[in-house]
């Protein structure tokens, strides 16, 4: 997966992570960019589906309704810690080995059915500086890092969510598997490709590559603020369901299908043209 600076990659795999995690497959993060504290936070807003109710000292609550938001944030929590996600402690750059054995870790006691690594970059920045820091250094690095991920993902049975940033583009370009950062390995390895265009008037996710059944196209992405998830229609024509838990707060309950979903996507790219 690769997408333009603040295209929202983590955005969206946070919110496709956690509608596998609803669906019962056990999920685990690795995130070099974003310290798993943020993510947590960004995870839980897009679980609630609605502006977490944080900083309630600043605001004009009585203290019964400070105590009922406090009260209805710590139970989204626990609802939240029941859900089969796992998160790496790694952060910025890391030792690819170190992280494989995470992986295989996870693959045998949680049975760790996807990986997300955000991102390439940062994963193996330190391990660049130690050598002589070339283009070429880093190619070199990348690729080799991108040929033990593929290994892994085929002897475990997992899937691989590899983020990597793009090649310096004109900002509102529209990507290409050629501006995928590095040599061509990363794209010629990977099952699937997919981009996060964003040409500043509209954003969608282009499937570039689908080694599944060859089935290429793109899904139109629109972003709730409020709520912190992409749907694939405008949010003021379907704004998100909501149901209250048992302390009152508004939070997730029932369907709990990520708008983004790999089914719904899949479904979607199937009933529309090819890009040109």
């Amino acid at each position: 997966l690769t997408g333009p600076t603040g295209s929202g990659k983590t955005t969206f795999l946070g919110q496709a992570s956690l509608d596998l995690a609803e669906q019962g497959i056990n999920v685990l993060w690795g995130s070099f960019e974003i310290k798993n504290t943020r993510l947590m936070h960004k995870l839980l807003q897009q679980y609630m589906k609605d502006v977490l109710p944080i900083g309630l000292q600043n605001k004009d609550l009585s203290p019964e309704e400070r105590q009922r938001q406090m009260e209805g944030l710590t139970a989204l929590a626990d609802k939240f810690e029941t859900l089969p996600m796992h998160f790496m402690k790694f952060h910025g750059g890391s030792d690819v080995d170190d992280v494989l054995d995470a992986m295989e870790y996870a693959a045998y006691v949680h049975d760790v059915e996807h990986i997300i690594l955000d991102n390439m970059q940062f994963m193996i920045s330190r391990q660049s500086a130690a050598g002589k820091g070339s283009s070429y250094d880093k190619f070199d690095m990348q690729d080799i890092a991108v040929e033990k991920f593929r290994k892994f993902a085929t002897e475990y049975n997992v899937h691989v969510t590899l983020v990597v940033h793009p090649r310096k583009e004109d900002e509102g370009a529209k990507l290409g598997i050629s501006s995928f950062y590095g040599s061509a390995k990363a794209t010629q390895e990977a099952d699937t490709v997919l981009i996060l265009q964003n040409d500043g008037k509209r954003k969608f996710l282009d499937v570039k590559k689908n080694r599944f059944d060859g089935t290429l196209g793109h899904v139109p992405l629109f972003f709730q603020r409020k709520s912190g998830r992409y749907s694939e229609t405008d949010a003021a024509s379907s704004p998100p369901q909501r149901t209250s838990i048992p302390n009152g707060v508004s939070a997730l309950k029932g369907d709990a299908r990520a708008m983004a979903s790999s089914a719904s996507v899949y479904h979607d790219i199937r009933n529309q043209h090819p890009l040109s």
